[in-house]
């Protein structure tokens, strides 16, 4: 049975990613109205953002997997490594893309550029015109937009995707993303990267970025927060399935055992006026009791723990999530990266002139200083 009115509701979080730990950290804001279990499948709290040991000769003993930065207007995840007492590290964002006679970057104009200059001058205007008529464009796939338009095939490949693909972070999936998240990422002042649009280099601009602390460490000091206002944190904890659940009886889950290495602590006690779940034993499961449940997990999971329970709304919504299976290799190799990319400073490939523009200026600060 739900707990009386003068009792804490018992509410389970899937998941203990950046979505899991925000839910639970503001529920844990009110432990007179709430006790919270967070629970993770993994041994460590982060989801998609956490941190890999590395060779101290690369200048740290840590890299940061999945999540290394980000731009300015996360104010949220400042505000909270500022009360973890941890800093972003500002850089200007220098990038490079292709090799030789594909390359470009936003330091200096290339030969790419110099020969597309017709279609970036174009693309400067069509940008403005889908900012325009964005409702209409608003979910019209990438691919499709740029070809409404009869931009060729380099351009759009080689230029257009990379830039999107970096900051969205869509990989081969970009042609299909929305023209909406293209056209904002070109026209808006606030969160648009590369705003604004140069309509003779395409981009010019350095885009003030930052670099985030170790991630692993932040989440780790955030779990510890989170146990200290008194939220269940149980990592090397999976939710099966929920059995059922009801506005009357809650809702009953199956717990998969603990790993016997499984670093787990539970440090929530009990209180007056709080509630602990209710527990019952299923062969090597555990059936616990909650009065709410927030899914923090993939679309796929929350549909697959859902299982029979799942309401048709929840199995529309969550199936329309589309998924790609790209794979990411970081090298540490200067020989590979070399061969397939500009990692220094091209002088064959630069243009000091772009339809009478002078650029001799930024063609000489990137010989000096060009680190992408």
């Amino acid at each position: 049975m739900l707990p009386p009115n003068n009792m804490s509701r018992r509410v389970l979080v899937v998941g203990a990613g950046a979505s899991g730990m925000s839910c639970a950290s503001i529920l844990a804001q009110h432990p007179d109205r709430f006790h919270v279990t967070l629970m993770e499948a993994n041994n460590e709290c982060g989801g998609q953002m956490f941190s890999i040991p590395i060779n101290d000769k690369y200048g740290a003993n840590w890299l940061n997997q999945g999540v290394q930065g980000g731009s300015h207007i996360y104010h949220h995840t400042f505000y909270l490594f500022e009360k973890l007492n941890y800093r972003p590290e500002p850089v200007n964002l220098e990038i490079a893309f292709g090799k030789d006679s594909t390359f470009w970057t936003n330091v200096y104009p290339t030969q790419l550029v110099q020969r597309h200059a017709k279609e970036i001058k174009r693309f400067s205007w069509v940008i403005k015109f889908l900012r325009w008529f964005e409702l209409i464009f608003a979910l019209i796939p990438i691919r499709v937009s740029l070809k409404m338009f009869f931009f060729s095939d380099e351009f759009i490949d080689c230029m257009i995707y990379p830039s999107l693909a970096l900051f969205l972070g869509t990989g081969n999936a970009t042609p299909d993303l929305p023209t909406v998240m293209m056209e904002r990422l070109y026209t808006s002042s606030t969160y648009g990267m590369w705003y604004p649009v140069d309509p003779q280099m395409l981009t010019s601009n350095l885009p003030p970025m930052v670099v985030f602390p170790e991630a692993s460490a932040i989440y780790a000091d955030w779990k510890t927060s989170l146990e200290n206002k008194g939220v269940s944190v149980r990592l090397g904890t999976q939710v099966k399935e929920v059995l059922s659940r009801s506005k009357h009886e809650g809702v009953r889950v199956a717990i998969g055992s603990r790993k016997p290495d499984d670093t787990t602590t539970d440090n929530a006690s009990d209180s007056e006026g709080l509630t602990k779940p209710s527990h019952e034993t299923v062969g090597q499961d555990t059936v616990e009791t909650f009065d709410e449940i927030v899914f923090c997990v993939l679309a796929d999971t929350a549909i697959r723990i859902l299982g029979d329970q799942a309401r048709w709304i929840e199995k529309k919504v969550l199936g329309w999530t589309k998924w790609s299976d790209d794979v990411t290799v970081t090298h540490d190799d200067l020989d590979y990266m070399k061969k397939w990319y500009e990692v220094e400073y091209n002088d064959q490939v630069a243009v000091t002139d772009l339809k009478q523009r002078d650029e001799s200026a930024r063609v000489e600060r990137a010989r000096k200083s060009f680190r992408p």
